[in-house]
Formats: C-alpha cells, sequence, structure tokens
C-alpha cells in the first residue's frame, strides 16, 4: 500500500517538474540571456546608431516570452519610433 502513494509522490513531482517548474526555467533562463544582450546594446549600440532600451517590467516580460528575438524587436522600436 505504501508503494502506490510513492508512486503518487513521484508522478506529482513529474507533473510539477514538467507543467510548472520547466516553464518557469525557461522564462527565466530568457530573462537571463536578453537582458545581457540589452545590457550590451545600451553599451555599446550608440557607436552603430542604436537607441538606449529602457530596462523595465515590460521589457521583460517581453524578452522573457520572446527571448533573442524580443531584444531585436525592442531595440528596433526605441531606434525608429
Amino acid at each position: 500500500m505504501d508503494y502506490i502513494w510513492i508512486g503518487v509522490g513521484i508522478a506529482a513531482l513529474w507533473i510539477l517538474n514538467k507543467f510548472v517548474l520547466a516553464p518557469v526555467r525557461h522564462l527565466v533562463f530568457n530573462v537571463i540571456i536578453g537582458l545581457i544582450a540589452l545590457y550590451f546594446i545600451n553599451q555599446f549600440g550608440g557607436a552603430m546608431g542604436l537607441h538606449y532600451v529602457p530596462i523595465t517590467w515590460i521589457t521583460g516580460i517581453i524578452i522573457g516570452i520572446f527571448g533573442l528575438p524580443g531584444v531585436a524587436v525592442l531595440t528596433l522600436y526605441f531606434t525608429f519610433f
């Protein structure tokens, strides 16, 4: 009987990892990589004619969802608009 509950617990942890922790881990990884790229664009982009992109919650969410293409779109948006 105890082995059934151990199996249920392992299945619950697997489901938690699959549907909650893995997407959060992916989002955090995208935010970290995107903010590092955005930092370098803000530091060295002026020499290439790119405008400063503010680092806010909104830009962090966009970068977290879209990753590096989100950084490119934000940079182009703040450069041309």
